[in-house]
């Protein structure tokens, strides 16, 4: 199939209509077109806040019909070449320069393909996060069902650095309906957590994958529901359940505060008796 790819007409020696259709005939003749299905993109509440921190900007790029079988990196080396395409848009777009320009307070956070931690593809959806020591930047993007591409992005540096609120920080969090639908999560762990599934609420389940301390997972056709509570949990090597928690729930709204080692609250609400932060588990 990569053989065939590498036979494509060069995009430049033709008008950009006529190649991106010669493309889609010659694409369609050795794979089949993947249905489309009408989708929402809605950010919860974790995206709003960091939206209102960060700075999300809209993007869009031309690229051609992708496959339905999800593909899942978890660095450089794992990338198929759509989502590399995805990868270096992405550092274009959290460029320091145009972090600058959107959170002129913020320490702009230096990223390299390098430091690519997590890439999701599964048909129109695309994810991708990169993280280092001094923050992360994160880009998602959905097909609006035309040769164009919409989404979002934002980069943060670490606001309390390796420390994490407990076992399981999200820092990614979209779905395809306003309350639910499919979504795709992707954020840091701790080094007590062996496995992290995501349990729908309703029965089912999706396992997410782990590598240095990131995360990824995207559903497919999960229909999760915020009345159904689902959660994220995290299991240690032995298979001891060490935590549970709402998917939809925001950082601040966590139910317990967590605090670093010197007893400074650093995440949740307010209140008396925090659990201790974790440590990054890179």
């Amino acid at each position: 199939m990569n053989d065939i790819l590498d036979l494509l007409p060069a995009e430049r020696d033709l008008p950009p209509k006529a190649a991106h259709a010669m493309r889609a005939r010659i694409l369609g003749s050795v794979r089949p077109r993947p249905a489309r299905t009408p989708r929402l993109r809605a950010a919860v509440a974790g995206v709003v806040l960091l939206a209102v921190a960060s700075g999300v900007a809209a993007v869009v790029w031309q690229r051609p019909d992708r496959s339905p079988v999800q593909v899942l990196a978890m660095g450089p080396g794992e990338l198929s070449p759509t989502l590399r395409d995805a990868a270096e848009r992405c550092l274009q777009w959290n460029s320091p320069q145009r972090q600058a320009r959107q959170s002129p307070s913020e320490q702009p956070v230096p990223l390299s393909l390098a430091d690519l931690a997590v890439a999701i593809e599964r048909g129109d959806r695309t994810l991708v996060l990169f993280m280092n020591d001094a923050g992360y930047a994160t880009c998602d993007a959905e097909s609006a069902g035309t040769d164009q591409e919409t989404g979002g992005h934002a980069s943060e540096p670490w606001r309390h650095g390796d420390w994490l609120p407990g076992p399981v920080q999200r820092l990614l969090l979209t779905s395809t309906e306003h309350d639910g639908g499919d979504v795709s999560v992707s954020g840091r762990v701790s080094g007590r957590v062996d496995r992290l599934v995501l349990d729908h609420g309703d029965g089912r389940s999706t396992t997410a994958r782990l590598s240095g301390g990131a995360f990824g997972l995207m559903t497919s056709d999960a229909r999760l529901k915020a009345g159904n509570d689902p959660e994220l949990v995290s299991y240690d090597a032995r298979g001891a359940e060490i935590d549970r928690r709402l998917l939809f729930q925001a950082e601040d709204q966590l139910e317990h505060c967590y605090a670093s080692p010197d007893g400074k609250r650093i995440y949740g609400k307010p209140t008396s008796g925090c659990l201790p932060a974790e440590k990054w588990g890179r």
